[in-house]
């Protein structure tokens, strides 16, 4: 018998096995990660939405004590004339915007609930307080569509889908994943800072003082306020945001004629939301000519009352209260020519 074969024979057996238990090994250790990761994202999911069941519990119970109602005033965008720059408030941060003969519409929503839709139809979240004063089958032709970030009372996909495709559309970054399959063309992402033109507007992705996540476990979304621009008539859209400096540093330089900026959902939120007073202070930093309060009276979304955003406005104001020009859903301003 040739023992050096023999030798070669059983360490060769004995290595194979070696290797097979040093893959079990790593098969294990990774099974079990993947397990860990799994679970904690189930957990993390589970406890989110038991959060969101108990929020939306406590808005609904507060929500039952408000009738819901119809707007006093109603748009009228067929009327509006093309070398004029006019704004009416659809609610929340809705906004149709005739700037000079192009036609925007920021954050658009138009559902009566907003939330997270669920099977057969389902959606949890909160409802309108007041209806909207148009519905997107009354729109005009639209040539933009400017989204400030992906929370749910801002990012509706119900609305989007009610929306004709053919404007162009300028959004957050990395919030596009929403609206991709709807046939929306073209698509421009913005990082705070960056600019582009669409539309026939210049638009301006401004920093602000918020979030952007739509889940826990999406991080990554981008969350912006914009300045647009046409033929010498600039206006700030705030979309969501608590006080910040951003504003007037982004604005230094320019002449605003309109800032919108949020007052509501402070209360116990002031981290991530502007109080009517921040909110005027920005608006006084920004050396603005008018103010269009947005972020308010349509939904129930922290425990401020509904009208109390803007009765801490005007109380602010003062005398230059007659610069706050839009108080209520469905009014229209048409900004003065200087």
């Amino acid at each position: 018998m040739n023992c050096a074969a023999s030798w070669g024979r059983a360490r060769s057996v004995g290595g194979q096995h070696s290797n097979n238990l040093v893959g079990s090994r790593n098969y294990a250790m990774w099974l079990n990660v993947y397990l860990t990761v799994i679970t904690s994202l189930l957990v993390m999911a589970v406890l989110w939405l038991l959060w969101l069941i108990r929020r939306l519990r406590r808005q609904l119970k507060r929500a039952r004590g408000f009738p819901v109602m119809s707007p006093g005033c109603q748009p009228t965008p067929h009327e509006w004339r093309a070398d004029q720059t006019t704004i009416a408030w659809l609610g929340h941060a809705t906004l149709l915007i005739n700037l000079r003969g192009k036609q925007i519409l920021t954050d658009p929503v138009f559902s009566e609930i907003v939330g997270l839709h669920l099977p057969w139809g389902t959606i949890m979240g909160p409802r309108r307080l007041i209806h909207c004063p148009l519905e997107p089958e009354q729109l005009p032709p639209l040539d933009l569509i400017v989204q400030s970030h992906a929370h749910m009372d801002h990012l509706d996909t119900a609305s989007w889908k009610r929306l004709s495709v053919g404007p162009a559309v300028v959004m957050a970054a990395r919030n596009q994943r929403y609206i991709r399959r709807l046939g929306f063309a073209p698509i421009t992402e913005l990082e705070w800072g960056e600019s582009t033109t669409a539309g026939g507007v210049q638009i301006t992705a401004v920093e602000v003082n918020h979030w952007g996540e739509r889940f826990p476990w999406s991080r990554d979304h981008g969350y912006n306020a914009y300045l647009l621009e046409r033929e010498g008539v600039t206006i700030l859209f705030g979309g969501d945001t608590a006080y910040t400096a951003a504003f007037s540093r982004a604005c230094a330089g320019r002449k605003i004629q309109v800032a919108v900026l949020p007052i509501g959902g402070y209360q116990p939120y002031i981290r991530s939301h502007a109080s009517p007073e921040q909110a005027w202070q920005m608006f006084l930093e920004l050396g603005a000519d008018y103010l269009i309060p947005i972020h308010h009276q349509t939904f129930i979304l922290s425990a401020e009352p509904p009208a109390e955003p803007l009765q801490r406005l005007l109380a602010v104001a003062g005398k230059a209260a007659g610069k706050i020009v839009i108080r209520e859903i469905g009014e229209t301003f048409v900004v003065p020519v200087k």
